[in-house]
């Protein structure tokens, strides 16, 4: 997204009086470009990974809770990516039939199953982030300890109010795992 188009975009989703130029806005500006930017990356990548948006979503949220230790079931899943139990199916029956994911028995309860990531973890990753490119990997690079800190930090407490605003819904209520650091992805 160019500066021009940044301009003219500028604060559709804040209102008018908010206006005031804080560093604040700033940053939730560049980041809404930057997202607009990583989502066009990522459209551009399902045709060559042969993966929806979801299926990322949902390999990057089964590698992260593998890399915790944690089981994650389909209606874990399905609530962290809010669709419907029909919809994981699908998701997971895709997966699944690409080599993916396996589906196992839990080990706490003999009736649920978990979903687990089928093939090496770097090599998933590797295939899930194929479009990573070294001009994104040097940018990180160049940033100094206490930037990489203050950003990391700074990024996880935006994820988890992301979390916690989809969660919460239409009622405002935060969701029980909202609020978990284990779960968030």
């Amino acid at each position: 997204m160019t500066s021009d188009t940044q301009e003219s975009a500028r604060h559709y989703w804040y209102r008018e009086e908010a206006d005031d130029r804080s560093p604040g806005l700033e940053v939730l500006e560049a980041m809404r470009a930057y997202g607009a930017a990583e989502s066009a990356m990522r459209r551009r990548s399902e045709g060559v990974l042969r993966m929806s948006e979801n299926d990322v979503s949902a390999m990057r949220y089964l590698l992260r809770a593998q890399e915790q230790g944690r089981s994650v079931g389909p209606k874990e899943l399905a609530e962290y990516l809010g669709i419907q139990s029909s919809s994981v199916t699908a998701l997971l029956d895709r997966l699944e039939r690409a080599g993916h994911i396996r589906r196992e028995a839990s080990p706490f309860d003999r009736r649920a199953l978990i979903v687990v990531p089928a093939v090496p973890e770097d090599e998933l990753q590797r295939a899930i982030l194929g479009d990573m490119r070294q001009e994104l990997v040097d940018v990180a690079a160049s940033l100094s300890p206490e930037d990489a800190e203050t950003v990391i930090g700074f990024l996880r407490r935006m994820r988890e109010a992301v979390d916690h605003i989809d969660a919460a819904g239409e009622t405002g209520r935060p969701h029980p795992r909202a609020a978990s650091p284990r779960t968030t992805a």
